[in-house]
Parts: C-alpha cells; sequence; structure tokens
C-alpha cells in the first residue's frame, strides 16, 4: 500500500502541486536520481557548467560581485572550474549583513524566491532569499535519500523539534506539501517524562513507524522510552540540526531497535548531506564545497557555493561549520563528507594556546555515565562544566573527570563541576554544548 500511495503522489499529486506552487520538486527528484547514475566526470562537467552559469549571473546582476570582480581584476571568464574558485575571497555572514541590497540581483522580480535568515545561535542572524530552484533541489534530494532506507513517502512521521524543522504558521504551499508527505509535527523543546509518555501514545496510536527530529530532542525521548521498558519499533529514525554523538546513536538504536540515518544541512549555504553510510554523507551535487585551512586528512571549516540560488548568490560562503571533506570517495560520484565537527565556534581557546574541540571532549566523556553535560568558558582561564549523572555516576568518575579536563586545560586553569537536573534548550529547540561567555 506505501509504495502505491508514494507512486500516486510522486507520479501525479507532487508534479501538479509543483505546477500550482510554481516549484520544481519532482524535476530535481528525477535529474537526482539520474545524477546518480553518471560518472564523476559527468559529475563535475555538470557542475561546472553551472558555475560558469552562476558566476555570470552574480557579476552581470549584483553590485556586490561586480565591483569585487572589477576591484580583483577579473571577469567571470576567469572562473570556468571548480578551482578556479581559489582566486576569489571568502564571504561570511558579517559581510552578507553588511552588503544585503547589493547582493540581489537586479532582475530578482524574474526569479521565485523565499525570504529566509539564519538562527542567530551563533551571533547576529542573516537575512538572505533562497531560490525556489534550491528549494525544489533540496526537496528532491531529501525524498531520494530517504527512500534508501525503505522509508516510501507519505509514509507517517513524526518531527520532533521546533522552528527550523516546521513552522507555527505554515504558508498554504507549505500546507499542501506537509499533507502530502503526512507529517506529524510535535514540539521537542520540552521533553518532560509526562510530555514524551503524550508523544509515545501518539506515536502508537497513529502507528508511526519513522522519526525526524533534532538529535538531542530524539535521543531524550530514547532515554525515555529505554528508561521505562516501553516496546516501541521504529523502521528509521532520521536526525538533524545537532551533531550526532555516539551516546546518542547507540541509545537511539537500543531504544527503538531501528536503522539511524543522519541528515546533515545549512539552508543559507544550500547544501544537504544524507548519511547514506555510517559516517559518509554525500553531498548534494548544488552544492561546491571547500574546507579552509585544514591539515591532511582532517578537519576545515566549510565554504560552499551553491550554483542554483540565483536570488542571493553567495561564492565560497562560509557559515561556520566545521567538517572533514573529501573529493574521492570510491562509492560516490560526488563528494562526501567524512566528519561533520559541527559549529567552528563550538572550539574554547584558552590564553595558554590550549583548545578543547567539541569531537574530543566528547572521546574524553564517553567511558562515563553522564546523561549530557555543557562547558562553560567564564574567563580565558576559568571552565565551568555543568553535568547531568547518570544512575551509576560517582564520586571516582567525578575525579577522573576532573583530573582529566584539568590536563587538558593546563594548570594555570581553573575547573569547577556543578551538577544539574536538566540542560535548558536555545529558544529555536537546539542544544549547545560548548558555549563562550
Amino acid at each position: 500500500m506505501s509504495k502505491i500511495r508514494e507512486a500516486i503522489i510522486l507520479n501525479f499529486l507532487f508534479p501538479l502541486a509543483d505546477k500550482l506552487m510554481g516549484t520544481c520538486a519532482m524535476k530535481w527528484y528525477g535529474q537526482i536520481k539520474l545524477m546518480n547514475t553518471w560518472s564523476k566526470e559527468q559529475i563535475n562537467n555538470w557542475q561546472n557548467k553551472q558555475l560558469q552559469a552562476f558566476i555570470r549571473h552574480a557579476y552581470d546582476n549584483t553590485v556586490y560581485y561586480k565591483n569585487l570582480f572589477d576591484e580583483l581584476g577579473l571577469t567571470p571568464d576567469d572562473i570556468k572550474t571548480k578551482e578556479d574558485l581559489k582566486k576569489l575571497p571568502i564571504i561570511n555572514k558579517d559581510i552578507v549583513n553588511k552588503n544585503y541590497e547589493n547582493l540581489i540581483p537586479s532582475n530578482i522580480k524574474q526569479i521565485r524566491y523565499r525570504k529566509a535568515r539564519t538562527g542567530g545561535t551563533t551571533g547576529e542572524p542573516m537575512r538572505y532569499l533562497c531560490d525556489e530552484n534550491t528549494w525544489g533541489y533540496v526537496t528532491g534530494a531529501k525524498i531520494y535519500a530517504w527512500k534508501k532506507t525503505g522509508y516510501h513517502y507519505a509514509d507517517k512521521f513524526v518531527a520532533l523539534g521546533s522552528s527550523s524543522l516546521f513552522s507555527k504558521k505554515p504558508s498554504f504551499p507549505r500546507r499542501i506539501y506537509d499533507k502530502m508527505r503526512n507529517e506529524i509535527a510535535l514540539n521537542g523543546i520540552n521533553l518532560s517524562d509526562e510530555i514524551c509518555e503524550c508523544y509515545v501514545e501518539i506515536i502508537k496510536k497513529k502507528k508511526v513507524r519513522f522519526l525526524y527530529g533534532y538529535a538531542a530532542s530524539l535521543y531524550l525521548l530514547a532515554k525515555y522510552v529505554d528508561t521505562n521498558g516501553i516496546d516501541l519499533k521504529m523502521d528509521v529514525v532520521f536526525t538533524t540540526s545537532e551533531k550526532l554523538t555516539d551516546i546518542y546513536r547507540e541509545k537511539i538504536i537500543k531504544a527503538f531497535h531501528c536503522k539511524v540515518m543522519d541528515c546533515y544541512g545549512a539552508k543559507d549555504a544550500g547544501i544537504t548531506a544524507f548519511e547514506i553510510e555510517k559516517g559518509i554523507y554525500p553531498i548534494s551535487y548544488n552544492s561546491i564545497a571547500e574546507t579552509l585551512n585544514d591539515k591532511k586528512g582532517g578537519s576545515g571549516k566549510l565554504l560552499t557555493t551553491n550554483v542554483l540560488n540565483y536570488a542571493f548568490p553567495l561564492i565560497r560562503y562560509e557559515f561556520g561549520d566545521e567538517a572533514v571533506l573529501s573529493n574521492n570517495y570510491k562509492n560516490y560520484n560526488g563528494q562526501v563528507l567524512l566528519d561533520i565537527i559541527g559549529r567552528s565556534s563550538d572550539v574554547i581557546i584558552l590564553k595558554n594556546g590550549n583548545k578543547i574541540t567539541g569531537p574530543g571532549f566528547t572521546v574524553l566523556m564517553k567511558p562515563f555515565d553522564v546523561e549530557a553535560y555543557q562547558i562553560r568558558q567564564i574567563s580565558d582561564r576559568e571552565i565551568e562544566l555543568d553535568i547531568l549523572p547518570g544512575e551509576s555516576f560517582d564520586k571516582n568518575q567525578e575525579s577522573i573527570i576532573f583530573d582529566e579536563v584539568l590536563r587538558f586545560l593546563g594548570k594555570d586553569c581553573s575547573l569547577k563541576i556543578i551538577y544539574v537536573d536538566k540542560f535548558e534548550p536555545l529558544k529555536n529547540g537546539k542544544r549547545r554544548y560548548f558555549m563562550v561567555e
């Protein structure tokens, strides 16, 4: 029945909705399926052709890029391949905020777009425009990736998150698409035992087999299910928006007896990457990715050029994430992310030169019965570590953590461990574990 319903929606209803709404998700869905059969050379040629047209558009239609190219003594013809992008400087959120009007193309009235802005959890929010072509591509890529897990479009799923996953006042087109994909939206910000109990009943009553949402929110629901011995099997859990730690993944699998697909994306950067294999994230073809200041085999700041967003061209856009990038992975004809570090702001730098990063700290904390933690830099030599302890956490574990963390910080630093009952999420429902005050 799922296959028949999916076929009707994807072959008839979705194309009709695209036509009525002026969107193009099904066009890109078909194109993505085709492109996944291409060779690396064919993908490179397609991306280079798209890039050339995109660069020409940015130069001809935006004040910002016209001035930039002229100042550098370059013309659009100087950017013929992805490798040529290094001739251009990086653009970031501060530059975008200062040049917002000059980045809007003069032919914007001929382009279908949506107004958007970043969440501002790591600084001042950034306004930008999202081309409907980009929305269509990202939607098509998501459908294609989810189907790889055995999910059929329009299978019921619970979306557990907040404003970045669903809107309290969705537009009419959004309501149409939400109806087709059979989403049940539940708020994942406050997940008390009472709310988790309510959500479990909804999932059982609706016979839901798929969950999608913030990694931390899904972990908390999984913890409730596991702690209370509830039999709640899922087919697939799709995590997004936050780094999926090993602790989160293990608890989700244990509680729901399911496969897990981590979904990475940054709307302003136009990048999506779905974990088809564990730890391997193929990057969507519309984005040309680079890493900055990376060492061989290491991580670097991600830069993207979304060659489809004609409504707001951003070339070599640094949006705040760090990752390990590979351009030559045997099972995919495009680029892949081998590790997603997360926000580059989630790094504590001390005056003595020592640094603490999210992944390293996760490894350090893994042996201990700690359900969640948050590390805060109070000053250049002062750190506070909030811990939500598990049932078997004891003074011996505390002593080891104290000594190990202090060893990384340096003897000239001070560390204070504080026990908490829970962690409050940010306004957008996400949770940050590294905070600089």
